[in-house]
């Protein structure tokens, strides 16, 4: 017997798509409504907290709507599939859709079900963006067929299937935690090499951090020059999935601020987050792109620092502690590039800093051989959900 199928708008008619309230109105965030991002879905199957929050005013002047708690959170633009519900009334932006708890029930359908075989749907089905990326909208998404049962088999094949994934989670879980565990040996190695230097001086001595241009938001297009924001900037990494650009023409008057390849990068607004310090390395991947208000840049002398050693640097304790605890501008933590530039880092000469960096490379290279270990277990995990789902709707068949 084959798997009976309905398209999504045989369940639902619609749903909600969220928006983003302008940025150059700062009275539009920092308010009480939490504002849900994708990246606030990650690791938070149920939403609670969000990294930014808006205001009244900015609900009302945008197309955020109010999203019930109870809600089922999709993404379906750039990160294509993320799950979370929404564990109190909020607002999401508009790459995330949100279904409607009373909705569900009128249409006989389970979310904790839908959250299962919606994603898998997804994955048959997105188109791509000028990037590259994964994109879904709102006509694919009500087109998506999902297996439909009563909903009495919808709850069973829930329970079995959250059972058997909670395993898979838990071993994922385990393999995270040897990988930060990897990671703690390498920034205590690290710390371990700088702390017996000599000869400290202020960063500023041998570079300057050039923070980045404030475009406004009016100017942002859809397609062109990308701008790399204080929203783009992960610890070790350059992130797009968030991303906004400028006409290559406009772009074109902003040379003082186009970044390089190699270009040592560091949040100033919230630098620290749970996973690290907010500082990354430009690759020619993310070229070309525009240096924006809030991110620094180091413009390094190179015959005083080498960008190698500058940027292990960063990543230790010994520069962290000095920036924790700065100022806060509208409640956000926040560093200024003259207060980044009067920290003290050891300063040998050049010669020594490149026999440094070629051990620093090593302590580096060690560790990510090693994650990129851990990562290959972590990927073979994150497949294995999806066969246990195929194979648990070939089983009901």
């Amino acid at each position: 017997m084959n798997v009976p199928m309905k398209k999504v708008s045989e369940l639902f008619s619609t749903f909600k798509i969220g928006g983003t309230p302008s940025r150059g109105n700062p009275s539009y965030f920092d308010g009480p409504n939490l504002w849900v991002s994708i990246r606030d879905m990650e690791g938070q199957s149920i939403i609670t907290k969000t990294a930014e929050t808006i205001s009244a005013e900015g609900v009302r002047n945008s197309n955020c709507k109010l999203v019930k708690k109870g809600s089922l959170l999709f993404s379906f633009k750039l990160t294509v599939g993320r799950i979370s519900f929404a564990g109190v009334d909020l607002y999401t932006n508009e790459a995330i859709a949100a279904f409607d708890p009373d909705e569900a029930k009128a249409a006989g359908i389970d979310l904790e079900y839908l959250s299962l075989v919606l994603p898998i749907a997804a994955s048959t089905d997105t188109t791509k963006n000028s990037m590259g990326a994964a994109l879904l909208n709102k006509d694919k998404i009500l087109n998506l067929e999902i297996p439909y049962f009563e909903l009495p088999q919808q709850r069973q094949i829930a329970a079995r299937l959250k059972a058997q994934l909670a395993e898979v989670e838990t071993a994922r879980q385990a393999v995270q935690e040897q990988m930060r565990d990897a990671s703690a040996l390498k920034k205590r190695a690290l710390e371990s090499l700088f702390s017996s230097l000599q000869s400290w001086s202020p960063i500023c001595s041998a570079a300057k951090l050039q923070s980045g241009y404030a475009f406004k938001s009016d100017t942002f297009k859809t397609s062109g020059v990308r701008l790399l924001r204080n929203a783009n900037i992960l610890p070790g990494k350059v992130y797009w999935d968030d991303s906004v650009f400028l006409s290559e023409i406009d772009a074109a008057k902003f040379s003082n601020f186009a970044l390089d390849s190699d270009d040592v990068l560091i949040s100033l607004d919230r630098p620290l987050i749970s996973s690290g310090i907010k500082v990354a390395r430009v690759s020619n991947d993310d070229l070309p792109a525009l240096l924006v208000q809030r991110v620094g840049r180091f413009i390094v002398d190179p015959d005083k620092l080498d960008k190698d050693y500058l940027y292990a640097f960063l990543q230790t304790d010994l520069f962290i502690s000095n920036i924790s605890g700065h100022d806060q501008s509208l409640g956000v933590p926040h560093i200024s590039p003259s207060q980044v530039e009067a920290i003290e880092l050891p300063l040998p000469g050049l010669d020594e800093q490149k026999v440094l960096t070629k051990r620093l490379k090593e302590i580096t290279d060690t560790w990510q051989n090693l994650v990129s270990a851990l990562q290959k277990q972590i990927n073979d995990l994150t497949i294995l959900p999806k066969a246990i789902l195929a194979q648990a709707f070939k089983n009901e068949s």
